[in-house]
């Protein structure tokens, strides 16, 4: 009875959490993105809680369709922008919570296999307060969150893949209830990133296999402590560093 009134309770805040994905893209003082972005998806694929689909790379079969690549040197800032439920409304509501992290691809790859390189993630800080997480840092932002490209990878066409990590129910797996687990809050969108740099991505994976073992294991068990939370993946690659 106890597993059941788990469940239960796990799928009535699935059913009312917010549809969060990015919006919009920027630098920092700059003209904000206004064709970067995929269009707004059905909210079936929002979040994507099964690690076994291709939902999990971008929520959308065709990452490439129509979608107008963002101009930004590398060395740069970008700005991600994220809102709830409908494509023009304000990051607000009942938010996920927990870290998030930015992947590159190259375009031509379209998401598939092992193309994916981290460039940047952030849990909270190494505090252990769950108040830390990178999603309280994007709300009190107003909802966006800012990072660096690197400044020596080669210039051209890269998919960038933003996400946030839900943590609330991920100390089961998502193996068992698909209601239940981490709630990922996917999304991608096309760089053009510009420059002189020579440096090719690092350390690549592939997304469906790096988070694999979230399939039949819990993302976040009971009692691990937050400060020592460590995301999917190697660590991000920064400039001039393998």
């Amino acid at each position: 009875m106890k597993l059941a009134l788990i469940a239960l309770v796990s799928c009535l805040a699935l059913s009312v959490k917010s549809y969060t994905f990015v919006s919009s893209v920027s630098i920092p003082f700059g003209i904000a993105s206004t064709g970067a972005t995929l269009p707004y998806y059905h909210r079936k694929n929002v979040p994507v809680v099964d690690v076994q689909s291709t939902d999990l790379i971008c929520r959308t079969p065709d990452i490439t369709a129509k979608v107008g690549p963002f101009v930004i040197e590398a060395g740069n800032n970008i700005r991600v922008y994220w809102a709830s439920d409908t494509p023009n409304s304000p990051y607000s509501g009942n938010k996920p919570t927990g870290p998030c992290v930015f992947w590159l691809s190259p375009l031509e790859k379209k998401g598939v296999g092992k193309v994916w390189s981290k460039v940047h993630e952030y849990t909270n800080d190494g505090k252990a307060s769950g108040s830390a997480w990178c999603s309280a840092k994007i709300d009190s932002n107003g909802g966006f969150y800012e990072f660096n490209i690197p400044s020596d990878i080669i210039p051209g066409k890269y998919i960038l893949r933003s996400e946030i990590i839900d943590l609330l129910d991920a100390y089961v797996s998502n193996y068992d209830d698909y209601a239940m687990g981490a709630h990922f809050y996917s999304n991608c969108f096309v760089l053009d990133i510009t420059g002189n740099g020579t440096a090719p991505l690092k350390n690549p994976v592939s997304i469906l296999e790096t988070y694999k073992k979230y399939y039949k294991t819990p993302m976040f068990p009971i009692g691990t402590d937050d400060s020592k939370f460590t995301l999917p993946g190697p660590a991000p690659y920064t400039t001039g560093k393998p």
